[in-house]
């Protein structure tokens, strides 16, 4: 992971990003927190799956907050685009 997947993740707070780990999971995930602190050795983030290609692995887990990934697991993030809104009143 790259200095610029960690800022994506922290750009990205409450919004959808592409996460690939090194266990080769695919997964789209709502971020919930980015924790990135030297001092005390804490790097993860916490995040909400929306969808995985391996969602069995969440299957057996009942964590309706989020769940935790080391950075040293995760090989990439990309953002997702967000829809656009679009007025249909006229102005």
């Amino acid at each position: 992971m790259t200095e610029a997947d960690i800022q994506c993740l922290k750009d990205n707070i409450d919004k959808l990003v592409e996460i690939r780990t090194v266990d080769a999971e695919c997964l789209i995930a709502k971020i919930q927190i980015v924790t990135d602190d030297d001092e005390y050795h804490v790097h993860d983030v916490m995040y909400e799956v929306i969808s995985s290609n391996q969602i069995d692995t969440y299957a057996h887990l009942e964590n309706s907050g989020g769940y935790l990934l080391d950075f040293v697991e995760i090989v990439s993030v990309k953002p997702i685009p967000q829809p656009q809104v679009v007025s249909l009143t006229p102005e």
